[in-house]
C-alpha cells in the first residue's frame, strides 16, 4: 500500500477529531500511523499540525514526559509555526515545566493572561511569592476584571505575609503594610499602628484600615470629617477610602475624598530578554495607569449617583477611555451617562461595547434588564432573562424582572408561577426584591379578586418597611383600590385618610376618597377641598381617568356623565362586574331604572362568577317594578341556589321573610296554583300562622278549591281564632260550610 502526504494529512485530521471527542483508542492507533510516515510531509504547516496534536496526545494520554513535550515545542519554534496556545499548553504543567519556557513565552506574549496565570501558579508552587505578586499585579494592571487573578493574588499575598511574620529576621515594615493592607489582616495592621519605622502617611494608612474594618461606615465618615481629611495621605490611601465608602453607596464622601491622580507614566516596551521584561512589569505595575482609570470610574460614579453633574460625568468617561479605550467598566460609565439623559439607544450601544471588551455576561444582561425596564420593553426583558437562565442559575433579581414583565403583559397566570417560585424557594433578607415580589403578587390577587390572599401578601410586604415611609404608604394606596372593589367603604376610608394625613395618598386616589365620603356619609378632612369640576380630566383615555371622572360627576349629580364615564371604565377594568354594579348604583341614584337594570343584567351575564346576593336582589326588584314576574321569579330561584344561607334558610317563616313572600306573590301573579299553595303552606306551618297568610289562603281556596268544603272549613276555623280580624262575612261563610259538611257527610 502506497501512502502519500495527503493520506498523512487525512490521518492528522482524524487525530484532531479523535482528540476533540476524547476517543483514546482510536487516537493512539492513528498517531502510530502518522509517526511511521511523518517524513512524507513537506510543508512546515503540516509538520506543525502533527507536532501540535502529538503534544496534546502526550499531555493527556501518556505519562508526563516534559523533555519530549518541550522538544516538540522547540520543533514548532524551529519551523516558525509556534503559537501562543502552544506555550499555554506546555506552561499549564507548571509543576514540571522549566523556568526557561516561561521566560521565552512571556517575552514573546507579554499580554497573554493565561501564560501569566500559569507562571503565577508555578511561582506559588515554588514559594517564590515576591515574583508571583509582581506577575499578578502586572496582570491585573492589564486586566483588572480578571477575578481569578485577584483571588490568586490574595492567596499569595497572605502566604507571603505569613512567611515574613514567621521568619526570624526583621521584616520590612513597608512590605508588611502593603501585604496586610491587601489581605485586610487586622492583627498585623494593629501592630503597625505604632511602628516608628513607618513614615506618617503610612502610619495613617494603618490606622485608617483598622478603623474601617472595625467601625461602622457612619463612624468612619465622622472620622474623615473630624481628622482624616486634615492628614497627609497617599493616592493609594485615598482610593482605598473611596472604594470603602462607595461600597456603602456613600457617594457624597467619594466626591470629597477623591483627588486627581495625575498622568500615568507608562514605561517604554523596550525589552529583549526576561530580565528586562521583569523591569518592564515592575514599572508598568507602578505606572498609575490603572489607578487613573479607577479614579475616573469612581469620580464618574459619584457624579452619576450623587452630584448629578453631567459635565463631570462626561469628562470622566472621555478622559478614562483616552487612557484605555478598552476598559469595560468605563464603557459602563459611558452607558450611565447616556442613561442619565434618557438616551436609551446610546445606552444600549455603550453596554454592548463594554461586553465586547470583557464585561461579564451576567453583568451585561443585568444592565440590559435596567434599560429594557426603563423603555418598558417587557418582551425584551423576558428574552434577556431567558438568555441569563441558560448560562447562570436563577436569582431573585431575574425572577423579579421576569414576573414584572409578565404582569405588565397581563400574563398573570405565568407571572404567579414565577412569583411563587421566587417567594417559596429563595431566602428573603430585608434588603432584597422580596417586598416588590409580594407587591406584584398582590396586583395579581387583586386582578383575580382574591382579596384574602391579597391582604395576606400585604401583611408580608409591609414587614419589610417602616410604618409611614414611602414604600409602606405606596402599599396602603394599593389597598385603597382593593377595598373600593371589595365595597368595604369604611375600611377604604381608614386607609385613604391615613395616607392623606401622611401626605402620601396618590393623586389618582383622591376622587375615590371624596366619593366614599360622599356615598357612605363618611367625614371628609377639613383640609381637603370638596369635589369640583377642577378634579375632572378633560380628555380621559385610561381606565383610571374614566373611573375618576365618573366618581366626580356622581358627586356633582351629573348622573348622565357619571354613568357614561363609569361604563367606559367598566369596559376597560379587570374587575368589570364591580364597575358595572357601580354604574347600576349611580343609575339608581338618578332614578334611571332602565339603565340600572341594563347594568345589573350585563354584570350577571358577562361576569357570572362575580355575582352576589345583592346583584340578584337588585335584579329582582327591577323585574318586579317592570311587571315581569317570570324573570323576577327566575332571579329569586337563582339566588336561592347560589346563596341559600342569605336568601332562604336563615329567614324566619313569617311575613318578614322577603324571599318566601316574594315567591308566593310571584306565583300568584303567574297563576301558578301549585307554587302559591306550596309557598303559602310554609307560612301556615307555624304554630300560630299570621292572619295575612290565612287570609291569602282563604282567597286562594275560594278561587281554586271552592268545592273542597273541608279545606275551606279549616281555614275559616283558624281565622275565627282571631276575633278582631274575623269579619261577619267570614262568620256566615263558616256557618254555611259547617252546615253543608254536616248535611253531606254526617246525616
Amino acid at each position: 500500500m502506497i501512502i502519500s502526504s495527503k493520506d498523512i494529512i487525512t490521518y492528522i485530521e482524524q487525530a484532531e477529531a479523535y482528540y476533540k471527542n476524547n476517543q483514546y483508542q482510536a487516537l493512539q492507533t492513528v498517531i502510530d500511523k502518522i509517526q511511521e510516515y511523518v517524513t512524507l510531509l513537506s510543508e512546515p504547516e503540516d509538520f506543525a499540525r502533527f507536532y501540535r496534536i502529538y503534544m496534546r496526545y502526550l499531555g493527556v494520554y501518556e505519562e508526563m514526559n516534559m523533555p519530549v513535550l518541550k522538544s516538540y515545542l522547540q520543533a514548532l519554534i524551529d519551523c516558525g509555526q509556534v503559537q501562543a496556545s502552544d506555550f499555554e499548553y506546555v506552561c499549564s504543567f507548571y509543576k514540571d515545566c522549566e523556568q526557561s519556557v516561561y521566560e521565552d513565552a512571556l517575552v514573546r506574549y507579554p499580554y497573554n493572561d493565561s501564560l501569566q496565570l500559569h507562571y503565577a501558579f508555578k511561582l506559588q508552587n515554588e514559594k517564590r511569592y515576591q515574583d508571583a505578586i509582581l506577575v499578578l499585579k502586572y496582570l491585573l494592571e492589564c486586566y483588572p476584571a480578571l477575578t481569578e487573578a485577584r483571588f490568586l493574588l490574595w492567596d499569595i499575598q497572605a502566604a507571603q505575609l505569613e512567611h515574613i511574620c514567621d521568619a526570624d529576621e526583621e521584616a520590612d515594615c513597608n512590605e508588611l503594610l502593603d501585604l496586610a493592607s491587601a489581605t485586610h489582616n487586622k492583627t498585623v495592621l494593629k501592630g503597625l499602628q505604632l511602628d516608628e519605622r513607618l513614615d506618617l502617611p503610612s502610619q495613617t494608612l494603618a490606622n485608617m484600615q483598622v478603623s474601617m474594618w472595625e467601625n461602622k461606615s457612619i463612624d468612619n465618615k465622622a472620622l474623615w470629617n473630624s481628622e482624616w481629611k486634615h492628614l497627609e495621605i497617599t493616592d493609594k490611601t485615598r482610593m482605598l477610602l473611596v472604594d470603602y465608602f462607595q461600597s456603602f453607596m456613600r457617594y457624597d464622601m467619594v466626591s470629597q475624598i477623591i483627588k486627581d491622580p495625575g498622568e500615568p507614566q507608562l514605561p517604554e516596551e523596550d525589552y529583549s530578554n526576561f530580565e528586562a521584561f521583569k523591569i518592564y512589569m515592575q514599572d508598568f505595575a507602578n505606572s498609575g495607569w490603572q489607578l487613573a482609570q479607577h479614579y475616573y470610574l469612581r469620580y464618574g460614579d459619584s457624579a452619576y449617583y450623587h452630584t448629578k453633574d453631567r459635565n463631570v460625568l462626561n469628562q470622566c468617561v472621555q478622559q478614562g477611555l483616552t487612557l484605555n479605550p478598552k476598559n469595560p467598566n468605563l464603557f459602563v460609565l459611558k452607558a450611565r451617562a447616556f442613561f442619565f439623559v434618557k438616551n436609551y439607544k446610546q445606552t444600549g450601544e455603550a453596554y454592548h461595547d463594554a461586553f465586547r471588551n470583557g464585561l461579564r455576561m451576567s453583568e451585561y444582561l443585568f444592565y440590559l434588564l435596567e434599560v429594557n425596564s426603563r423603555i418598558e420593553s417587557w418582551q425584551g426583558i423576558l428574552d434577556i432573562v431567558e438568555q441569563f437562565h441558560r448560562r447562570q442559575p436563577t436569582t431573585l433579581k431575574t425572577l423579579f424582572f421576569k414576573a414584572r414583565a409578565l404582569v405588565k403583559l397581563s400574563r398573570f397566570d405565568e407571572a404567579l408561577v414565577v412569583l411563587n417560585e421566587a417567594l417559596e424557594d429563595f431566602p428573603l433578607p430585608s434588603h432584597s426584591y422580596a417586598p416588590w415580589l409580594y407587591n406584584l403578587r398582590m396586583i395579581i390577587h387583586m386582578n383575580n379578586q382574591n382579596y384574602t390572599a391579597f391582604f395576606e401578601d400585604m401583611q408580608s410586604e409591609i414587614n419589610y418597611y417602616k410604618i409611614g415611609d414611602t414604600d409602606y404608604c405606596s402599599t396602603m394606596n394599593l389597598c385603597v383600590e382593593a377595598l373600593l372593589e371589595m365595597s368595604d367603604y369604611k375600611e377604604c376610608h381608614k386607609y385613604a385618610i391615613y395616607n392623606h394625613e401622611q401626605g402620601q395618598l396618590a393623586p389618582e386616589l383622591y376622587p375615590i376618597f371624596k366619593w366614599i365620603c360622599y356615598y357612605d356619609y363618611l367625614p371628609l378632612p377639613e383640609d381637603l377641598a370638596p369635589a369640583s369640576e377642577a378634579d375632572l380630566v378633560e380628555m380621559p383615555t385610561t381606565f383610571i381617568e374614566f373611573r375618576n371622572n365618573g366618581l366626580i360627576h356622581w358627586i356633582l349629580n351629573n348622573f348622565d356623565a357619571a354613568i357614561g364615564n363609569l361604563s367606559q371604565a367598566a369596559h376597560m377594568a379587570n374587575n368589570k362586574a364591580f364597575y358595572l354594579k357601580m354604574v347600576a348604583s349611580c343609575a339608581e341614584d338618578s332614578f334611571d331604572s332602565a339603565e340600572a337594570l341594563s347594568a345589573y343584567k350585563t354584570a350577571k351575564e358577562q361576569a357570572p362568577e362575580a355575582s352576589d346576593y345583592k346583584t340578584f336582589f337588585k335584579l329582582y326588584n327591577f323585574y318586579n317594578e317592570e311587571n315581569e314576574p317570570k324573570k323576577a321569579l327566575e332571579t329569586l330561584q337563582h339566588s336561592i341556589q347560589s346563596y341559600p344561607d342569605y336568601t332562604f334558610f336563615d329567614f324566619p317563616r313569617d311575613e318578614y321573610n322577603m324571599m318566601l313572600r316574594s315567591h308566593k306573590m310571584l306565583s300568584q301573579q303567574l297563576e301558578d296554583v301549585d307554587g302559591f299553595t306550596k309557598y303559602n303552606a310554609m307560612f301556615l306551618s307555624k304554630d300560630k300562622p299570621s292572619v295575612q297568610a290565612l287570609c291569602d289562603q282563604l282567597t286562594h281556596v275560594k278561587t281554586h278549591f271552592a268545592s273542597d268544603d273541608f279545606l275551606l272549613h279549616n281555614i275559616l276555623e283558624e281565622l275565627s281564632q282571631h276575633d278582631e280580624d274575623f269579619q261577619n262575612e267570614e262568620k256566615e261563610l263558616l256557618k254555611k260550610t259547617k252546615s253543608k259538611i254536616r248535611d253531606l257527610h254526617f246525616n
